[in-house]
């Protein structure tokens, strides 16, 4: 299964759609406004993720006190052996189903949890260059890949997620987690952007990185698929960086008429003996 997690709206709203086989599926949204209050408050705001009907099929509690608690000895994993951060539970049904957390073991042993219906899952995330990627674990069985562009243009983020199809119940819930995994790495909150765009390249390590295999997408879909995901991530650099080019074009330009414009002034405060 091969899907598409894009966020169009990043001005007053942070909204997604959810897509595969070119038919939107799901939506979500998630908070915009930049809110900084004490214990993390602000989190208590929902992450909401809705079927192709518009009706909630999952959301988000964040137990402040439960968190707090949680949070409240830094590096806590040297004394325990694990920090359990950012733990958002998940709501369906007016029910817990689980929880999306960031488990910490060591300085450099992170990953992100996934507890949904009995089940457990990982997911080890890695800076590539000009990429992002999340690969999702069952046990020590990769089941998914979740892979996002780190060119951007009007901070609106877009993922690609790969999973294999006998894990296809798991498209919602990985889908939200998506949502989730943006929130709390690339959220924009508070920005409004117009014709603006950013190109990252980067490379990050910890314990983890060698989760990540580079063959997994050619090896379990097909190389051609591969390519055409390689193709998608240098598209989306290109395009960056076109609108980077014109607004330095364009600032150049206002740049050369003001001092074109203060030359001439001062040609003529010269020439009229005023300087």
């Amino acid at each position: 299964m091969i899907a598409q997690i894009t966020q169009v709206k990043s001005n007053f709203e942070n909204k997604f759609e959810v897509s595969c086989d070119n038919k939107i599926v799901y939506y979500a949204e998630a908070p915009w406004m930049n809110v900084s209050l004490p214990f993390n408050a602000e989190n208590v705001r929902e992450l909401v993720f809705y079927n192709d009907s518009k009706e909630v099929m999952f959301s988000t509690d964040y137990k402040i006190i439960n968190n707090v608690i949680e949070e409240a000895i830094p590096y806590k994993y040297l004394i325990t052996g694990e920090q359990n951060v950012a733990k958002y539970e998940i709501v369906g049904k007016d029910e817990i189903q689980g929880a999306f957390f960031l488990q910490k073991k060591g300085w450099l042993d992170r990953k992100f949890c996934i507890e949904y219906e009995n089940e457990f899952f990982t997911g080890y995330f890695v800076d590539k260059g000009e990429k992002n990627v999340v690969s999702i674990f069952d046990g020590d069985i990769q089941i998914a890949q979740i892979t996002k562009p780190l060119a951007t243009s009007n901070n609106l983020d877009i993922y690609y997620l790969h999973l294999l199809d006998e894990y296809s119940y798991l498209f919602p819930i990985l889908s939200f987690f998506t949502v989730y995994y943006d929130h709390r790495n690339y959220n924009n909150s508070g920005q409004i952007s117009n014709g603006s765009a950013k190109i990252s390249w980067t490379y990050s390590y910890d314990k983890n990185s060698e989760k990540h295999d580079k063959s997994w997408i050619s090896e379990q879909f097909s190389q051609e698929i591969s390519d055409e995901l390689d193709a998608e991530i240098k598209k989306h650099r290109a395009s960056s960086m076109k609108k980077i080019k014109k607004m330095a074009k364009l600032i150049g330009m206002i740049f050369l008429i003001c001092y074109s414009i203060i030359g001439i002034v001062l040609f003529f405060l010269w020439k009229n003996g005023k300087l």
